[in-house]
Parts: C-alpha cells; sequence; structure tokens
C-alpha cells in the first residue's frame, strides 16, 4: 500500500474522534460515521482538548450519518469499529456497504470477549485485527472531547494464527501499525490479543458492573463499605482463574492484586466513572453480554466457578433491560418483558 490509507471511522464519540485525529496526523484520507453529534460535527468539525496531543485541537474529516452513506466515496482501505460492541446493534451488518470483499481491513476499537466472531463470519475473506484501548476521554458535549494524558493500543490479528499464515492480514496490520505511529498513537502489536483482552477484563468485569450497579464511582464504592474493596478482588480472581484455565499464565493473581492497588491509591480523590456507569448515568444500553455474559460462558465451558461474576451478569442484565424498556419512575414490570430473549450463558 504504496499511498495513504483510506480510512472510515464507525463511531465517532469519545475514543473515536480521537482516533480520527490520530489517523489525520497520519496522513489518511478519514471519513467519520456520527451518530447523536452529527449536526454539531457536520456544521463544525470536532474540538479535542488533550492532555497528550494538546488544547483546542481542531479536526473536519468528511461527516456522514451511515456506513451506506459513506460507501460513496469508497473503496477503503480500512473501517475501524469504535462503536459499543452490542449483539443486538449487528454493526457487522452495519458497516456491510462500506466494506470491500477481500480488500478492506476491520478493525476493532471495542471492549469484551469473544467480539469478534460477527464479523470474522460476515466477512471471511477480508483481514480482521482487534484492538485493546486505553483511553480516559470523555465527549463533554456534541463534538467536543476532553482527553487524559495517556493513550494506549495494543492490537493483534484475529485469528491469531493468521498474522503469519495470510499474507494480506500481515500487509493490512503492519500498515495499520505504521501509520498509527506515524499519527502520535502509543501502539504496540501481539501475537496473541486475546490474552490482552482478558487482561482488560480484571477491570472491566469488577469494576464496570459494579460501579453501574451501585451509581459510585470507584474510589467512592471502596468508601462505603469494609466489604467492597473484597468483592472487587474476589471477581478479578475469578477473571484470573478462567484466563490462566485458557493458558493465559501471565495473567496471575499478583496482577489483579496491582489493579486493586491502583484503585485504592485513589481514595481521596474522584475516582474514576467507568463506561457501564457512564451509560447507566445517560439512560444506555451496556455492553454486558461482552463484558460479563461471554466471559461467563467460556467459565462455564471449562469449569470454572466463577459465583460473583455470574451474579454480576445476571443483575447487570436486569438493570440494562431496566435501562431500555421501564417508564420514567415506575419498576420495570413483567409484562414489559414480553418478547426479550432471556438467553443467557446459564441456559
Amino acid at each position: 500500500m504504496t499511498t495513504a490509507p483510506k480510512v472510515l471511522l464507525h463511531g465517532s464519540g469519545a475514543i473515536g474522534t480521537i482516533y480520527v485525529y490520530l489517523f489525520q496526523q497520519a496522513g489518511c484520507d478519514v471519513t467519520a460515521v456520527c451518530r447523536s453529534n452529527y449536526v454539531a460535527a457536520k456544521a463544525n468539525g470536532f474540538t479535542i482538548e488533550s492532555e497528550r496531543y494538546g488544547k483546542g485541537i481542531k479536526i473536519r474529516p468528511s461527516i456522514v450519518r451511515t456506513p451506506a452513506e459513506a460507501a460513496e466515496n469508497g473503496p477503503y482501505d480500512y473501517v475501524i469499529v469504535c462503536t459499543k460492541a452490542l449483539p443486538e446493534a449487528k454493526t457487522a451488518e452495519a458497516i456491510a456497504p462500506a466494506v470491500t470483499k477481500g480488500k478492506t481491513c476491520i478493525v476493532l476499537i471495542q471492549n469484551g470477549i469473544g467480539i469478534e466472531d460477527e464479523y470474522y463470519e460476515r466477512f471471511p475473506k477480508n483481514p480482521l485485527v482487534s484492538c485493546v484501548v486505553y483511553l480516559p476521554t470523555t465527549q463533554v458535549e456534541p463534538g467536543r472531547i476532553q482527553m487524559g494524558s495517556f493513550e494506549l493500543l495494543e492490537i493483534g490479528t484475529f485469528p491469531a494464527s493468521a498474522y503469519d499464515s495470510q499474507p494480506t492480514f500481515k500487509e493490512a496490520t503492519d500498515t495499520l501499525l505504521a501509520a498509527l505511529k506515524k499519527g502520535g498513537s502509543s501502539v504496540t502489536f501481539y501475537t496473541d490479543i486475546q490474552e490482552k483482552r482478558w487482561n482488560k477484563l480484571l477491570l472491566n468485569a469488577s469494576w464496570n458492573p459494579i460501579c453501574a450497579l451501585t451509581l459510585c464511582r470507584d474510589v467512592a464504592f471502596l468508601a462505603s463499605s469494609v466489604a467492597g474493596e473484597k468483592l472487587v478482588s474476589e471477581v478479578m480472581q475469578e477473571v484470573v482463574a478462567i484466563s490462566q484455565a485458557l493458558g493465559y499464565t501471565a495473567i496471575t493473581p499478583a496482577m489483579a492484586e496491582d489493579q486493586m492497588t491502583r484503585a485504592t491509591d485513589r481514595k481521596g480523590g474522584k475516582g474514576i466513572e467507568p463506561s457501564m456507569l457512564v451509560d447507566v448515568l445517560n439512560g444506555r444500553r451496556m455492553e454486558v453480554e461482552v463484558i460479563l455474559g461471554n466471559p461467563v460462558k467460556v467459565a462455564n465451558r471449562l469449569g470454572v466457578d466463577v459465583p460473583r461474576i455470574e451474579t454480576l451478569y445476571a443483575l447487570s442484565k436486569a438493570l440494562d433491560e431496566a435501562t431500555a424498556l421501564r417508564q420514567p419512575g415506575k419498576s420495570l414490570a413483567g409484562d414489559e418483558m414480553k418478547g426479550v430473549s432471556t438467553n443467557g450463558p446459564a441456559s
């Protein structure tokens, strides 16, 4: 690929907008799919206030409402997916109009476990790259992004063996790495990105649902009772147990303890609002299945006992349905659940 890649970014929210900026910094031709912030972004572009990259950064990529609209300006070398990993969203089908068979590399910058399958099944001839992101950023109003002092992106092919066995996967991944590094990303390639996904789950499977269910930031939850720290630690250790059973021996009890220490060190400050808590506060659906449901399925398959994660899954699933279906000021009634699938990890 001799010219700068042509990139479509699907989901230009808090995280997606930062990668619009980084790809533009690398000289890429970038089109951004916007939803709730479409009007603001179309009129004024995006403004980024970043402790890492600078203040008052103005960017104006091409703005569209849908991948189908974006397809008119294709073909694309990369489709970057930065939306929430919600199975009911059927995102693989949504981006299909902008994906050229055998050419477009699909890049998933999303949370969770088991997110790649729908894309691999829908686009079996296309390179697929899976990414784990650590990026403190918030869209404080439509088109205006506040970002902290660090950005870390861990990437690898799906399946892992494809990097060495399929030249198109290797070329697409290497070109992506080069573009991201040129743009200013702290990006690293891993031969098995799934280990990094389970590593991040130490945080996601514990703090995300606990903070959402309690409406507390992490330090507020720790301050609420002496049992709080014990619960978070035990959830993390269940993630370690699943990871070890999968063969990811680098994910250890000591690593979980280190993550716990980082949270306790924040005591006295405002703490962190995990994404599930932000979703609940804004009445949005949460990534329950990919953060909790899929790990429980894996644990059940491997015979690993995870009672705390199963409990968080059951409670978070109910909260997610209530967020979507209940009437303001009312609890969710049984007759409002008609037609809602209850199939889950325990089925």
